[in-house]
């Protein structure tokens, strides 16, 4: 099998002296989905939060550990974590759009960082719609505001947002919850197939969807990673008694 794509070792979280991570190691390969399951304050989202470095915005937060990205340690001082979120986009659990044109919420990361020249942009933009499945949708109204969207279109526009950069994997911490039915059977099969370009972690608190869009699951309790492993393998057949007491609703 080949290296993961992001390895994680011996990572722990603390905010200030209360510690909310211990000793997580998950390896993240490239080109599957990673879907983080467990109850409300497990750690999975301090988890998903570490791997680009948003604690870093956290004030007494510190992080301990390693977390390789093709082998370069993410959390070494000398990495900038500016570009470590480049790499590895972040999509909220609710639609977080720019109070600007569908296009500019495109375009922004790419202004930002001037990662394509001016002529390039549209095509760009173009491209990063279709991947979220919103072309479709939007491309006559590029220039109306994005919160003239629906909430499940909001969403996938900030999927667009997120790979238009190009990263290299992408999180994505419960990206249907806030959605009906239909806007979260899109986002669903819009995971699967983003999965098929770039390593994808989820957190989600719906087993069943876990089991639709991952080929890998993590359960975590009590900021400890109990079990992980191949998605059907672990939902049905889990080998540590917590994961099946969650898994049979006993706690959660």
């Amino acid at each position: 099998m080949s290296d993961p794509k992001i390895d994680v070792r011996d990572l722990s979280v603390f905010y200030g002296k209360k510690q909310a991570l211990f000793d997580v190691g998950l390896a993240i390969r490239e080109r599957r989905v990673m879907a983080l399951i467990g109850p409300s304050g497990c750690g999975k989202r301090t988890f998903l939060r570490a791997l680009n470095r948003m604690h870093d915005l956290s004030e007494g937060a510190r992080v301990t550990g390693s977390i390789l990205l093709d082998g370069e340690d993410l959390l070494d001082e000398r990495v900038d974590p500016v570009e470590v979120r480049r790499r590895i986009g972040m999509v909220f659990q609710r639609p977080n759009p720019f109070p600007k044109s569908i296009f500019d919420n495109v375009a922004f990361g790419l202004r930002v960082a001037n990662l394509v020249t001016s002529a390039g942009l549209s095509d760009r933009v173009e491209e990063s719609l279709r991947a979220a499945a919103l072309w479709e949708e939007v491309k006559d109204r590029l220039d109306e505001s994005a919160m003239s969207l629906s909430g499940g279109q909001q969403q996938r526009l900030c999927i667009a947002r997120a790979v238009a950069v190009r990263p290299e994997v992408l999180l994505m911490d419960e990206p249907a919850s806030a959605l009906d039915p239909i806007a979260t059977e899109k986002i669903e099969e819009l995971i699967v197939e983003l999965g098929k370009k770039y390593a994808i972690v989820i957190v989600t608190h719906s087993m069943s969807e876990a089991a639709r869009v991952s080929d890998h699951v993590g359960f975590f309790y009590s900021g400890k990673l109990v079990e992980s492993g191949g998605t059907k393998q672990t939902l049905e057949s889990p080998k540590e008694k917590e994961t099946q007491a969650y898994l049979a609703g006993r706690f959660g």
